[in-house]
């Protein structure tokens, strides 16, 4: 049966699925029982997209007030770092943020995807990261959305090798991958 998170863990867990799947539902039901949450939202709202707004305005909606929010920062991994001890993150989503560094030429961004990673893996909490599946459906027809999908996956792969536990969310389930998956050699 699926329960929330320990208050005593720490580690790194990631939470990836298509739209609509329930991801980040299942990552505030797992950080809910934590005692100081850092919720970083990375989406920005765009202009003239009431859809956007609308999604956006649902997370709001569920959240509890007690949940620190910091939203869409210039520098994600300055917000961890200089975070006090016993805190939790749940950073939703991974999308949001490769939007926010897509312009980044590719030795710029893999500079940032490296500082990244290690932010997330070098300290002592619990941090879950949302992530998006975006390789199961339509191929992007622009070069701009095929960067996207490219370096969101990316990420998203490079993020859960080095997570505890992963869990795929698909059709409001939650599949733990760990019990299921083995790590291709």
């Amino acid at each position: 049966m699926l329960k929330p998170i320990s208050k005593k863990y720490s580690g790194l867990i990631t939470i990836s699925g298509p739209t609509k799947s329930g991801k980040s539902q299942l990552a505030e039901y797992l950080i809910s029982e934590q005692k100081s949450i850092n919720y970083i939202a990375t989406s920005k709202p765009r202009k003239n997209d009431p859809e956007w707004q609308r999604r956006i305005n649902i997370h709001r909606i569920r959240r509890p007030d007690s949940w620190k929010v910091i939203e869409h920062p210039d520098d994600i991994c300055i917000v961890i770092e200089s975070t006090a001890p016993n805190e939790s993150f749940l950073i939703d989503s991974l999308g949001g943020l490769v939007e926010h560094h897509l312009i980044k030429k590719d030795d710029q961004w893999e500079l940032f995807q490296s500082r990244f990673i290690n932010c997330l893996i070098n300290n002592n909490f619990l941090i879950i990261v949302v992530s998006e599946e975006v390789g199961w459906g339509i191929s992007p027809s622009t070069p701009i959305g095929h960067l996207f999908r490219e370096r969101l996956s990316n990420l998203s792969s490079l993020i859960s090798r080095h997570s505890n536990k992963q869990w795929l969310a698909i059709n409001g389930i939650a599949i733990d991958l760990n019990q299921i998956g083995n790590l291709i050699p």
